[in-house]
């Protein structure tokens, strides 16, 4: 049985062909007992170049529809260009849990 992390990973893999991505599952940081619902994906692409932010968060989510569907529930989703994240190295992290999480 696939992990929705590794579903998520070959998801956009697939679909991105990025040149690096970072999956990280932040559910244990969030209110309620649920396993693999909250996720911070950082996402470089060079599909991402010149695109808006807008653009680059659709191209991301887009695929992962399903995932929504059977649960997900946030994604943290920081998209960059190669030349963006040559500059860069580094994605903010997420806030704190503001629904009662740990």
């Amino acid at each position: 049985m696939t992990t929705r992390a590794q579903w998520i990973e070959d998801t956009l893999r697939a679909e991105l062909a990025p040149s690096h991505l970072e999956i990280t599952d932040e559910s244990a940081q969030h209110a309620g007992d649920r396993i693999e619902s909250h996720f911070r994906v950082v996402v470089v692409s060079d599909r991402f170049d010149g695109l808006p932010l807008i653009r680059r968060h659709r191209l991301a989510q887009d695929p992962l529809k399903p995932a929504f569907e059977q649960g997900l529930h946030a994604l943290a989703l920081h998209t960059y260009s190669p030349a963006e994240w040559a500059a860069r190295q580094d994605a903010p992290a997420s806030p704190a849990c503001q629904g009662g999480g740990h």
